[in-house]
């Protein structure tokens, strides 16, 4: 079994409970799964840069994992019918400190100005269904909350960007132009301060020191992080290139030259 999921997962679906305990606790992962974080991304994949904010506070996460998700069909084939392992689990923890409460969050997150952040993630309240639940048996429906208890739910830790720090940093993520993350929250007008359903953000950086001086933006601009447009491609490619390395990013192939015209009376490829 492979599992993928998006940082969206961890806000708005508890996706922190795939692979820890009621407690907040790691869980060893049985041998024959991986669980794989696409760090900095939205659940419903990247959004059109055009597309504008809607009803968001911010323009929607463009973080792309469809190559990703790719090569995830190349390794599960390759585990089936060669019996060769998948990559390891890519997946933030508490024991490493990438798997964090919400202060823990708070602490790392860059104030970024005028830009608000989530109160909690979504939360998971402990339900009662009636004494005979664990036999299968529904006494209670609708169950009733059980006052003082709920599941712990964490989200990942942040680099000084606000990007995550573990899982599968795709391409835009380890080289970045923005702060990308999980969650956005809706504008004013459309129930101003809730997260938006399963969608992410995506916030800029400035362009320039000067122009992130006079807003106090803390994030370094893009120039002071790449000298020009050939460092940008210079580092994008390079993250690119490291996660085909390592299987975790489909490379595409080459389409083969046809010979002769093609059906249509030209040549392909």
């Amino acid at each position: 079994m492979l599992h993928t999921q998006s940082a969206t997962e961890y806000w708005q679906r508890r996706g922190s409970l795939v692979h820890t305990d009621t407690q907040g606790n790691d869980m060893e992962l049985p041998e024959g799964v991986r669980v794989y974080l696409w760090a900095s991304s939205q659940h419903v994949g990247a959004a059109d840069a055009a597309a504008g904010r809607g009803i968001s506070q911010n323009p929607g996460n463009v973080v792309a994992v469809t190559a990703l998700l790719r090569a995830m069909l190349d390794a599960l084939n390759a585990w089936v019918t060669k019996g060769e392992a998948p990559p390891a689990s890519r997946i933030p923890t508490p024991r490493a400190g990438t798997l964090v409460d919400m202060a823990g969050w708070r602490a790392r997150f860059p104030a970024i100005p005028g830009v608000a952040v989530p109160h909690e993630p979504s939360r998971f309240a402990l339900l009662d269904f009636g004494p005979q639940a664990t036999e299968g048996i529904i006494d209670k429906e609708p169950p009733e909350t059980v006052a003082g208890k709920e599941y712990t739910v964490l989200v990942p830790a942040v680099d000084e960007d606000g990007n995550d720090v573990a899982g599968v940093r795709a391409p835009m993520v380890a080289a970045p132009l923005a702060t990308c993350t999980g969650w956005n929250l809706r504008a004013p007008g459309h129930g101003q301060g809730a997260m938006n359903e399963t969608q992410g953000s995506t916030i800029p950086f400035a362009e320039t020191a000067e122009a992130r001086a006079m807003t106090g933006d803390p994030r370094r601009s893009v120039a002071e992080r790449y000298a020009d447009a050939a460092a940008y491609v210079a580092a994008i490619g390079a993250a690119a290139r490291a996660l085909v390395a390592e299987r975790l990013m489909w490379r595409g192939r080459r389409r083969r030259r046809a010979k002769g015209p093609g059906r249509f009376g030209f040549r392909l490829g």
